[in-house]
């Protein structure tokens, strides 16, 4: 091989190789987006495994859209203030399991899509109750790099059952 063409060749192989070895661009912003989605959405199950609701409503968007199962629409913060505080003086939660989790992200949205099983103890006392379901969220990512919680709507599979009735 004349020495040109063997210098063109290793310029070809050594741009070849220094383009297999270099991360996508691509890939490391669809990462770095995954990571502040599944940061934002464990301190929100943080804040609910708590029952503390303010920490849970700095993560929700001004116009944030509840849809609860067998309740009216919640829209914006002060509407599911209300409700969530209200929820708190009948309910506390005493378990929270998420699985079979999804997040999928387009641009500036993410929607998460998983089932649950929350325990829920009442506050007046007695047995304590299962709830399993699935529910969709959708995240809004912020121009501040913050993601926020903007819609959500969840279900139940199984009515309710008393802990204590677990099969």
């Amino acid at each position: 091989m004349p020495s040109a063409s063997r210098s063109a060749y290793l310029l070809i192989v050594l741009a070849a190789v220094a383009c297999a070895g270099a991360p996508d661009p691509k890939s490391v912003d669809d990462d770095a987006l995954r990571a502040g989605i599944d940061s934002a959405s464990n301190r929100l199950l943080a804040a609910l495994r708590t029952n503390a609701s303010d920490s849970l409503l700095v993560l929700m968007a001004e116009d944030v859209v509840l849809m609860p199962p067998h309740e009216p629409v919640l829209k914006g913060k002060a509407a599911v203030r209300t409700w969530y505080d209200q929820f708190l003086t009948q309910l506390r939660t005493s378990s929270l399991t998420i699985a079979d989790r999804e997040v999928l992200i387009g641009g500036e949205w993410a929607t998460e899509i998983a089932t649950f099983e929350w325990g829920l103890v009442p506050v007046g006392g007695g047995s304590a109750v299962i709830d399993r379901g699935n529910y969709v969220q959708v995240w809004h990512h912020e121009p501040d790099g913050r993601w926020l919680f903007a819609r959500e709507i969840w279900n139940s599979t199984t009515a309710p059952v008393a802990a204590s009735q677990e099969p």
